[in-house]
């Protein structure tokens, strides 16, 4: 793998691993939100946690048009879609987690409230101002050119829109190089960028960070590379 995995090498990535990771997340594709230390949850009620953050954190209204940036299967888009009412696009760069998108929800939820397509954040196939928020779910942490995949998103916005995100940040410094590597060539991710780098990029490509939430403080989540 090259330090700069193509989107085509994440799609076939997830093409492969979707199904073990679903059976794992209870059908996600990302980790769990533990937001009490104390309270043993199981890796389902975390994983609906960490969706529903995202949720509330749009303040979207009955009606409007979301865009999921890496959908993965699709239960992220119909928890969040059912709960507050709204339209939502899914966009994925792997066949399979589209196939089983369409097959699972697309189908089997209110007619025209989500729908998934295969395209690439770097390359949104959307008109300017089309969606009244957006959020992405650990997939930005995949892409190799994150300013092109922010400013795409900026501008399929409407002015005033939001955008969150829930991903994975590098902290200074690398105990274990090695096994950060393999870590990159596994789950095919580019350099990570620090919070700090993170933020600096949302302000550079014209967002506005209004709320930065690092869940280790409650959770435990964190890996030691």
């Amino acid at each position: 793998m090259s330090l700069q995995p193509t989107a085509t090498e994440v799609g076939t990535m997830y093409d492969q691993y979707t199904s073990l990771l679903t059976d794992v997340m209870a059908g996600f594709i990302h980790v769990g939100y533990w937001d009490d230390p104390e309270r043993e949850d199981t890796i389902e009620v975390a994983t609906e946690r960490l969706t529903r953050e995202i949720g509330e954190r749009l303040s979207s209204v009955r009606g409007q048009r979301i865009l999921d940036v890496g959908c993965g299967t699709g239960k992220s888009a119909v928890q969040i879609a059912t709960a507050h009412d709204v339209h939502i696009t899914g966009i994925t760069v792997s066949n399979h987690q589209i196939e089983l998108a369409q097959s699972q929800y697309e189908s089997n939820t209110k007619a025209g409230q989500v729908n998934f397509l295969f395209a690439n954040a770097m390359d949104l196939p959307f008109a300017d101002a089309s969606f009244d928020g957006a959020y992405a779910i650990e997939s930005l942490v995949h892409m190799d050119d994150r300013r092109t995949a922010l400013t795409n998103i900026a501008r399929v916005l409407r002015p005033g829109s939001r955008l969150a995100i829930a991903d994975l940040f590098l902290d200074a410094g690398c105990p274990n190089p090695e096994v950060l590597a393999r870590f990159h060539e596994l789950f095919q991710v580019p350099p990570m960028p620090s919070g700090d780098d993170l933020k600096a990029l949302l302000h550079q490509t014209g967002f506005k960070v209004i709320e930065f939430t690092d869940i280790r403080d409650t959770s435990g989540l964190s890996a030691n590379f």
